[in-house]
């Protein structure tokens, strides 16, 4: 762990599949939404960071849950869609969306639409496995190998839809307004014009230490500044950089984690910051660094690109570790990271100055 960061870990008898700060523009946030997986019921919940009243010197905050709702199955998706609306997949294959209302005490959660059935396999649901938002569009892809593109607002009605694989689908990202990334469990990864009728622009797979067999995407993320950029998080813990503007090869290949990564997030305000989860029970924090003054000029390339230079261009610091279970999700807001998992608890990094 580093040595200016302070970790809390707060039990809550739920595996947490997904974590998300609230937006809150006048200060840091002291909000944000978990959803469950993998228990006899899910919830999504409402969370309040209050200051700790007891005394004792574990942790300056405490979360209490100020709100839930009972979903219909396994949370796996969750985006804000505005300041006050959230977008939810759960593994029923639907989406639901829920209004935010807060209160001085308590917070309500209001299911405001609920979509169709978005993804079955011979007439019987299967899961939605991942969402991605852009603007008033939210696109879906599940077990099915089905990628939709779905109205966020009040309807949730579907206003495109492709089978987009032959297997299932993993992961989906908007990199742009016009162009959805989806990857599949073979490691394939197809760019797909939104706009009617959806077709795959381009195809490519990630990169694996063994050739000899496939490396599945497990979460995809794009640069906050250049979307051009997209990294993949891997099955075997690795993470592998494209520049969308030239597809066909890896710009970069970082070994990381030694199991799959099960999240990958840039810092919400600093695009300087990257964050990882994994399956082993780690939280990695990957920082850029200064510009690097080569022997002829100053290279100002992103260092994501840089391809064998980039690990010498990036600091890297464990921040959790040896948990033994998956930390699946995570979320950064200025000086205060959340991420959860299957140990049944939130645990919150803060930055200490």
């Amino acid at each position: 762990m580093s040595s200016n960061t302070k970790v809390s870990t707060f039990f809550v008898s739920e595996k947490i599949s997904k974590v998300r700060w609230l937006p809150d523009y006048l200060k840091e946030s002291d909000g944000f939404l978990s959803g469950s997986w993998d228990m006899p019921k899910s919830f999504v919940r409402m969370w309040r960071l209050q200051k700790n009243m007891m005394g004792d010197t574990y942790s300056d905050y405490v979360p209490k849950c100020t709100g839930k709702y009972l979903v219909g199955g396994d949370v796996t998706g969750m985006e804000m869609a505005t300041e006050d609306t959230v977008i939810v997949s759960c593994s029923d294959g639907k989406l639901t969306l829920f209004k935010i209302k807060r209160g001085v005490e308590e917070d309500i959660l209001q299911q405001i639409a609920q979509s169709g059935l978005l993804h079955s396999i011979n007439g019987n649901p299967a899961p939605c496995t991942a969402i991605s938002v852009c603007g008033k569009e939210v696109a879906s892809v599940g077990e099915d190998g089905r990628l939709n593109i779905v109205d966020s607002g009040s309807s949730l009605t579907v206003r495109r839809s492709s089978i987009a694989d032959s297997c299932s689908l993993l992961c989906v990202l908007y990199s742009n307004p016009q162009e959805v990334l989806t990857a599949n469990r073979m490691g394939v990864i197809r760019i797909f014009d939104v706009r009617s009728p959806m077709e795959a622009t381009a195809a490519f797979m990630t990169s694996c230490e063994d050739d000899n067999r496939s490396n599945y995407v497990s979460s995809l993320a794009a640069h906050p500044t250049q979307s051009h950029i997209v990294l993949a998080g891997t099955e075997e813990g690795s993470i592998t950089v494209w520049d969308l503007r030239q597809p066909g090869n890896p710009a970069s290949y970082l070994s990381a984690h030694n199991s799959p990564i099960t999240e990958i997030r840039f810092h919400r305000s600093d695009p300087l910051i990257l964050f990882t989860a994994a399956e082993c029970g780690e939280l990695w924090q990957w920082a850029q660094l200064p510009n690097i003054v080569d022997s002829e000029k100053l290279d100002k390339m992103n260092p994501w690109l840089s391809g064998e230079r980039t690990k010498s261009r990036i600091a890297v610091s464990c921040l959790i570790t040896g948990l033994r279970k998956s930390i699946n999700t995570l979320d950064s807001q200025s000086s205060k990271t959340i991420c959860g998992g299957d140990t049944e608890a939130l645990h919150l990094v803060e930055t200490v100055a």
